[in-house]
């Protein structure tokens, strides 16, 4: 039983080798009936049989050089499909009607209320006892603009504090003790030139910049949460005057920047104002969206994002750039220290539990109310962390927003020597009346056509071509191993047999050559039996030169056309005759 099985299993691997042999023989010749049958230029004339080897080369060197040429040129524009398939040109069809003021925040520097810090670390941390509330009041101070440069102090000042106590709030809470309150943060304000209340339109943020105070802000900060503000202020062209004026109460830095974003270390400040200083700012805005159809194209290809294309999971409302990268160094802080950081936004875990949860290294849902928020004794990884935080090449992911606002500080005059008249003007220099469309400049079907465009010119190649290869070299092969099997066996062992055929240089088809007696014939040479007598070089030369003698006598005598019947004497006769209705 066990040989019978060995038996079976040679005759099936033999069976197995001669299918592949012959299947080897069928591309081979598959391939020569593409060759001779395909509509690619010059490619039959190089397995056309009985065409010399130079030829043959000759042939194959130009069709190498039109398939490197096309492929080349191919791969150019490919790489321009994937780096430039866009373009940015001026909306000429755009009339603002109303136009979103930009958020203005304004960032005191000293950030904390010292008579409130005191306050309250004297009931609380110290116990009523002044002398350690006047130790402990310094720390809830670096709080209100607690970040990572300082994060290093702030551990150090605790370190007096009792743990206990200290961890009876969060210390987000803690900051929000001690922070300056808004009524001592501005003097006056004035929008579109009308005075309004500074603190109703003027709401708290704690970000990495520590407690600021932002006009027109997408949100503001609480002790728990960054809630959403309402509808932004918008200007019309019919104002009176296109402009926001305060004056801060202390030495401030001020950022402008896009309603759309989310205010963060992302921003820098443009404007350092200190006390008895009249800074008057002119601005102007930039609009660029991008229209619908880009969105064929990939991220990385566009490089933006649709607002509503990914849907970062801290902040759902809308994608930009800006909360993206803060939610980038969120995960990282996350990931690396097991707390979210008191100055970023306050993490609901009802939000992605599961994605919380894998981020923080846990097995399962993290079933609390909040992501945890960084304690004092977490200062310490996040000090020694906080270069792999604020890393932004590890954020290479976030792309910039589509749609885009940026404002451009056109103008900026500082006047110092008018103590009477301080603060700060923020102005449209001009109403924004142009706005910026990016649209695509090489879309699929573009490429389509040019791939198409450059592979006809050099190759006649189109995609019946490509659907032709695949018959041949598939279906067409695999179908004569089946059909045509015998024949394929035969043609096998006749080649095997055969001696290799002799190379040719000679640039002269061999049907037209002269044949060696007793040579074989090749299967392109005709062969036509000699008529007797004749056989033999001698005999042709001979007959060669009497063609010429004949042919040279015909040229030397006059021509006399012969009439075939139709001379001046028959030419009646035919006319009476049935076949005249033939005659011209």
């Amino acid at each position: 039983m066990p040989q019978e099985k060995h038996v079976h299993e040679t005759t099936r691997r033999q069976r197995a080798l001669e299918t592949l042999v012959i299947f080897r023989r069928s591309l081979i010749y598959q391939t020569k009936e593409f060759f001779q049958n395909s509509t690619l230029h010059g490619v039959r004339y190089i397995a056309e049989t009985g065409r010399p080897i130079g030829e043959k080369f000759m042939w194959f060197c130009f069709t190498s050089i039109g398939a490197v040429t096309a492929l080349v040129i191919i791969m150019s524009l490919w790489e321009k499909f994937q780096t430039n398939p866009t373009i940015t040109g001026l909306d000429t069809d755009f009339h603002n009607q109303n136009v979103v003021f930009p958020t203005t925040v304004v960032c005191p520097e000293a950030a904390f209320d010292h008579e409130k810090s005191y306050a309250a670390v004297y009931k609380s941390l110290a116990n009523y006892d002044d002398a350690r509330a006047q130790m402990f009041a310094p720390f809830l101070e670096l709080l209100t603009s607690l970040n990572f440069g300082n994060i290093r102090d702030a551990k150090l000042l605790s370190e007096s504090i009792p743990k206990d106590q200290l961890e009876e709030h969060t210390v987000r809470q803690w900051a929000f003790e001690g922070h300056i309150s808004c009524e001592n943060t501005f003097v006056s304000c004035k929008y579109r030139d009308e005075d309004i209340p500074c603190c109703d339109h003027f709401e708290p943020i704690y970000t990495e910049h520590g407690f600021c105070y932002a006009f027109n802000s997408r949100f503001k900060s609480t002790a728990g949460e960054d809630i959403k503000t309402g509808a932004p202020h918008d200007l019309y062209e019919t104002d009176k005057k296109w402009a926001l004026f305060f004056v801060p109460n202390s030495t401030s830095r001020i950022f402008i920047f896009s309603n759309e974003e989310y205010f963060g270390s992302d921003f820098n400040a443009q404007i350092d104002w200190s006390e008895s200083q009249l800074v008057e700012v002119r601005i102007s805005k930039k609009n660029t969206y991008t229209t619908d159809d880009a969105r064929q194209l990939s991220i990385g290809q566009r490089k933006c994002i649709f607002s509503d294309e990914v849907k970062l999971n801290y902040f759902p409302e809308a994608y930009t750039f800006s909360s993206c990268m803060k939610q980038c160094r969120m995960n990282k802080a996350i990931k690396l220290c097991k707390c979210n950081p008191p100055f970023y936004k306050p993490i609901s875990v009802h939000q992605n539990p599961f994605i919380v949860a894998a981020v923080i290294g846990l097995s399962f849902p993290f079933l609390a109310d909040n992501v945890p928020m960084c304690m004092v004794k977490d200062f310490d990884c996040l000090d020694e962390f906080k270069v792999n935080i604020t890393n932004i090449k590890d954020c290479l992911q976030c792309e910039l927003s589509c749609s885009k606002t940026v404002f451009n500080i056109d103008k900026l005059i500082k006047i110092v020597d008018r103590p009477e008249s301080t603060g700060v003007l923020v102005e449209f220099l001009t109403w924004p009346i142009i706005r910026y469309k990016r649209e695509v400049l090489f879309g699929w079907v573009d490429l389509l056509v040019s791939f198409g465009g450059i592979a006809s010119l050099f190759l006649g190649f189109s995609l019946l071509s490509g659907v032709e290869i695949i018959y041949y070299f598939t279906l067409r092969a695999c179908c004569m191993v089946y059909k045509n099997r015998q024949e394929l066996y035969e043609i096998e062992e006749r080649i095997r047999k055969e001696p290799p055929p002799l190379i040719d240089l000679q640039l002269r088809l061999k049907s037209h050559s002269t044949l060696r007696v007793g040579a074989a014939p090749s299967s392109a040479v005709l062969l036509v039996k000699p008529a007797a007598g004749e056989a033999g070089g001698g005999v042709q030369r001979k007959h060669e030169k009497n063609f010429y003698n004949h042919t040279k006598k015909i040229y030397r005598t006059p021509k006399v056309l012969p009439d075939h019947g139709y001379g001046s004497n028959t030419m009646k006769s035919w006319k009476d005759s049935d076949q005249a209705q033939y005659m011209p």
